[in-house]
């Protein structure tokens, strides 16, 4: 018998494995509320993933990594972002620009942008009007095709122009609101939340500091034509807490929070340099969210906050030398001394 080489998975396929995974039930909840097109769309982008990286990965030396299935974690995370009534085109053109990215800087664990967050932000800049609008809920859609049926603005256009949405907190739970594929069952979301934190694929010091900006910032500052140009925080807590509601809810907030920003590949590797990201990534997820005219406020702040990682840990790491040098110096001192 031949000795065959074993396969080695890569350090992060877990974690990878572990997202497909959640998306079966977001999936399913589409599913139920459309029809069987959402399924039939990712079944089309990880197919054009797979295909991709059996076309690109020998570019840089290395053949299809059959035990690194990034590609097609990052091809249904894009699905899961954009609306049910989105046409095959503007999807696979997506999850191409994503795979690009991934091996245009070397493929596996060695890009330095969150490859979904870019085909994301790619495809809605190119066709807002088919990325940022969302079918009813409750509307049966055609498997193939375009899709002619009403489709509204996601509810970030409301808040942006100082309204509330008028989605009971109910529907925003079961995702029976006009949303996208994955994002809309903020209930579901948040028990795949649950299940990616307790297998330790959500790391709590970015998490935290992220949630802290994106629901702290907008109650000292919120964006409601009902209340005055300048209040106290204390002010005006009902309407604060409405607000707050939608901003969880609604969105890719809660979906980009759990789902996107743990990435083990851009996120920092040290304590601090990921406080510091997390931080950093809520207060321009809230300005994209109140300035910008896209849905996709995490993708964008991912592309913006991608580009200092290594940085932050650089500087942690210079920063821990200091500390432990002056610190060894004060102990022979201190030594020093007792002799």
């Amino acid at each position: 018998m031949p000795n065959r080489k074993k396969i080695e998975r890569s350090k992060n396929y877990s974690y990878y494995s572990d997202l497909l995974w959640c998306t079966v039930p977001l999936i399913g909840m589409s599913w139920y509320y459309y029809g069987p097109r959402p399924l039939l769309l990712l079944l089309a982008a990880l197919l054009t993933a797979y295909l991709c990286d059996c076309a690109l990965a020998p570019l840089h030396g290395t053949g299809y990594q059959s035990h690194e299935p990034s590609s097609e974690c990052f091809a249904a995370l894009i699905v899961l972002m954009m609306p049910a009534s989105i046409s095959y085109p503007i999807v696979i053109a997506a999850v191409i620009v994503a795979v690009l990215v991934k091996e245009a800087f070397g493929g596996e664990g060695h890009y330095p942008f969150h490859p979904a967050a870019v085909g994301m932000v790619v495809a809605g800049v190119s066709w807002p009007k088919n990325v940022f609008f969302y079918p009813v809920p409750g509307t049966q859609l055609p498997l193939f095709g375009e899709v002619n049926t009403t489709v509204v603005a996601g509810m970030n256009a409301t808040l942006r122009t100082g309204g509330l949405p008028s989605a009971s907190t109910m529907n925003l739970l079961t995702g029976n609101v006009s949303a996208a594929v994955g994002t809309s069952a903020a209930l579901v979301v948040m028990a795949c939340g649950l299940f990616l934190l307790v297998r330790g694929r959500i790391k709590l010091s970015v998490v935290l500091p992220f949630f802290i900006f994106v629901i702290g910032l907008p109650w000292l500052f919120p964006q409601l034509n009902e209340l005055p140009a300048f209040s106290l925080p204390w002010e005006f807590i009902r309407q604060r807490i409405y607000l707050e509601k939608y901003v969880i809810l609604s969105g890719t907030a809660l979906f980009g929070g759990l789902f996107l920003i743990c990435e083990p590949v851009t996120m920092p590797d040290r304590r601090m340099s990921r406080i510091i990201y997390g931080a950093a990534l809520g207060i321009m997820t809230y300005v994209f969210r109140a300035f910008s005219p896209y849905e996709c406020a995490v993708c964008c702040a991912l592309l913006i906050v991608g580009a200092i990682p290594e940085w932050l840990d650089l500087i942690s790491h210079r920063t821990e030398r200091i500390r432990f040098m002056r610190e060894e110096e004060q102990r022979l001192a201190n030594a020093a001394k007792s002799e």
